[in-house]
């Protein structure tokens, strides 16, 4: 399980995440307004987020927290991901 927010390097808008509260009470709905969501490691080629998760959280500890820079070949490639507004070849943060 894990809570995150996902930003196009480029411009640095969110593109996805689950549900944020910044300190000042500005929200930001995630997937289904879950503030986590579950996320199977070794199982992103099927699609459910970047490949990068893989390496990235591969023994990431309990309340561990981690910042992850994503170049294209591990994030969304040259498809992108248009319902999410990711473009082909972005990076991501």
């Amino acid at each position: 399980e894990v809570r995150y927010e996902g930003r196009l390097r480029s411009t640095g808008e969110i593109f996805d995440g689950s549900a944020i509260t910044f300190a000042n009470g500005a929200t930001v709905p995630g997937r289904g307004g879950d503030a986590s969501i579950f996320f199977v490691l070794g199982m992103q080629p099927a699609g459910q987020f970047p490949p990068a998760w893989d390496a990235a959280m591969a023994g990431c500890c309990v309340g561990e927290v981690r910042k992850l820079s994503v170049p294209p070949v591990l994030g969304f490639g040259d498809k992108g991901s248009p319902k999410r507004g990711v473009p082909p070849f972005a990076a991501l943060d």
